[in-house]
């Protein structure tokens, strides 16, 4: 879990900077990263191996268990958010 959190302290970082116009395109790229690392996280374990084919229902499901993560986890994802 801490990877996960570590991972999403620098994406909500990202988040309020890319709202505000403040990053680069280089930066954007890495924000986009390290979200996408964040959310694979909730795949499938056959699809966590570098360079697996992720089909997108796998893909959304990821996404679906995420967004659920962050629902059961809001005061720190409200904590991560006002760093």
């Amino acid at each position: 879990m801490m990877e996960l959190v570590t991972l999403l302290a620098v994406y909500y970082t990202c988040a309020e900077e890319a709202a505000h116009g403040r990053l680069t395109q280089t930066q954007r790229f890495a924000c986009n990263e390290t979200y996408q690392q964040a959310k694979n996280i909730f795949l499938d374990a056959e699809y966590r191996i570098p360079g697996t084919y992720i089909p997108p229902a796998a893909n959304v499901a990821a996404y679906r268990r995420f967004k659920a993560w962050e629902a059961e986890n809001a005061d720190l994802v409200a904590d991560l958010k006002g760093r």
